[in-house]
């Protein structure tokens, strides 16, 4: 990949749906008036001032929307740029990858300043589940391919590896205090929205009692997955501004190194992130033991858990911050979240190297390995 530098970053608050924090029984929806192109333009209206750019600078936006519905959806690329105030020659397009449609949001806006499309770029991801219908949103999750939901995918996964219930609680719990931990620090991330201020689905005060006591995803009989060991349903919005290196004017957060996005049978969902990840190493020349930090997401506690053996990873430079279990995962907009928090723990650490990875549905991976500058 050429040089294609990350300036800044921004994201909304991410807010519980409307049905509520998982597994906590709170009430949620403080952003269900909102919908995904609201989301995304907020927090590209955040990102570009601290990019020192201007939405008339843009020579390109790519809008990452996993749930593309409704009689407008299709607009929905066009409909966050206006919002955000670029004047009307800004183009913008869709994409979509399901859970990793952030990261492919990332890698088509990168394309666009490689092939000499835009100087100034940037991704943008939303999604917005209070928004949805449930019969829209719940038979989502299973993958008609293999006629598995994507949670039994991971489940299956930790039975072949005798993970346990309380070892997977337990990765749970530490993304919670983790998350708790850095609330200052992922402060800065945040651009207020709609009056609020922080994500709303990390526990106040969790405990492993809390975590032992969730209610099991499926009424098959299995327990390892529970309403409260997978993501948080969220609401919310994130972007990066991306450039050409004549273009930073010598402002720049990191560098995009390379990205990769891989196929895997379907029945094996959870397993993607492990070959997404050899293959965004191998295009950067890297090593697994090059990289200072990893982001992968959280859909499940039992997959990240299973990624960082598979590959080897000490449990303590993996999701620094917390993650989705804690701060929820608004599918279109995780990737641009974990590359952005990665890059400022970077910086903040004095260290250098970066790779963010997510499994998605259907069998697919995708990973971005990034450079702190």
């Amino acid at each position: 990949m050429n040089d294609v530098l990350i300036l800044a970053g921004a994201r909304t608050p991410f807010a519980a749906w409307s049905h509520g924090k998982n597994g906590a029984g709170a009430p949620g929806g403080a952003l269900k008036d909102l919908d995904p192109f609201d989301l995304g333009a907020a927090a590209l209206k955040g990102a570009l001032p601290r990019a020192g750019a201007a939405p008339g600078d843009l020579g390109f936006v790519a809008f990452g929307n996993m749930y593309q519905s409704g009689p407008h959806g299709c607009y929905g690329a066009r409909y966050v740029t206006h919002r955000a105030g670029c004047p009307p020659e800004v183009p913008g397009a869709a994409v979509n990858l399901a859970c990793g449609t952030g990261l492919l949001a990332l890698k088509t806006a990168a394309e666009a300043i490689e092939r000499g499309d835009a100087r100034i770029a940037a991704a943008v991801g939303a999604d917005a589940p209070s928004r949805l219908r449930r019969d829209v949103f719940v038979p989502s999750f299973v993958d008609v391919s293999c006629g598995k939901h994507i949670a039994k995918t991971a489940e299956e996964r930790a039975g072949e590896k005798a993970l346990s219930r309380e070892v997977v609680d337990g990765w749970a719990y530490r993304s919670h205090y983790k998350a708790r931990e850095a609330a200052a620090l992922i402060a800065a991330e945040i651009v207020p929205v709609a009056g609020l201020a922080a994500d709303d689905a990390v526990l106040a005060a969790p405990t492993p009692e809390f975590f032992a006591a969730a209610r099991p995803l499926f009424d098959d009989g299995s327990t390892l997955m529970t309403h409260a060991n997978v993501h948080a349903v969220v609401d919310g919005g994130a972007a990066l501004i991306l450039a050409a290196p004549k273009a930073a004017a010598g402002r720049a957060l990191g560098r995009l190194v390379s990205t990769s996005l891989v196929g895997v049978p379907p029945e094996r969902m959870a397993y993607a992130a492990v070959p997404a990840v050899c293959q965004a190493l191998e295009r950067a020349r890297w090593r697994i033991k090059d990289v200072d930090l990893w982001e992968i997401n959280e859909t499940f506690a039992a997959q990240v858990l299973l990624d960082g053996a598979e590959l080897g990873l000490a449990e303590e430079i993996i999701n620094v911050r917390g993650g989705a279990i804690a701060l929820g995962h608004p599918f279109g907009a995780t990737g641009l979240r974990l590359v952005h928090a990665l890059l400022l723990e970077l910086r903040r650490r004095g260290q250098r190297r970066g790779c963010a990875a997510i499994s998605v549905g259907g069998g697919l991976g995708i990973a971005a390995c990034v450079e702190a500058l």
